[in-house]
């Protein structure tokens, strides 16, 4: 079964980096962060309790974890994933904005080299190939990250489990 999930995974990732070779810088740029939030979404809801609130958290008009900067965040902040991987996540969020809001972007634009310099090593590549890199190197650990955080999964609260954890409590006293 972990190699069924495993190949499943790597065939997602070939078709969706076969997809964007040739688009745009915009297009490349949309199709990474969606990428980068479907890992996102995985790994948070592997690790909440079973229940079809979980859905709620992430689709409808107020959904708390229904945008990129959400789930990140929420990631982030449930030990999920590591604060080096929530400024490239940023970065990738912030670079997709710059494309949404700005007619004339490019990986050249100002705003765009402002938020990739600080995060990416200069090998003399391309900005364009800087960002892929970068992007590429947050998603590949977050590509599997579900499956390891799904050993963590929260179980369901329960009035019992708390009667017995305040009784243990107070016998330790």
């Amino acid at each position: 079964m972990p190699n069924d999930i495993n190949m499943e995974r790597l065939e997602e990732l070939n078709a969706t980096m076969k997809y964007y070779s040739d688009e745009s810088d915009r297009g490349v740029t949309l199709i990474i962060a969606a990428y980068i939030e479907k890992c996102l979404r995985r790994t948070i809801e592997s690790f909440l309790i079973n229940s079809t609130s979980v859905k709620e958290l992430f689709e409808g008009t107020y959904a708390p974890f229904g945008s990129l900067s959400g789930k990140t965040k929420a990631a982030y902040v449930m030990g999920l994933i590591t604060k080096d991987e929530l400024k490239k996540i940023d970065a990738v969020r912030q670079v997709r904005n710059v494309f949404a809001h700005e007619i004339s972007a490019s990986f050249n634009h100002k705003k765009i080299e402002k938020i990739c310099r600080p995060l990416v090593d200069d090998w003399g590549m391309s900005a364009r190939h800087s960002f892929l890199h970068m992007a590429q190197n947050t998603l590949l650990p977050l590509l599997y990250r579900d499956l390891e955080v799904e050993k963590w999964k929260r179980p369901e609260l329960t009035n019992a489990y708390i009667h017995i954890k305040n009784s243990k409590e107070e016998n330790d006293e």
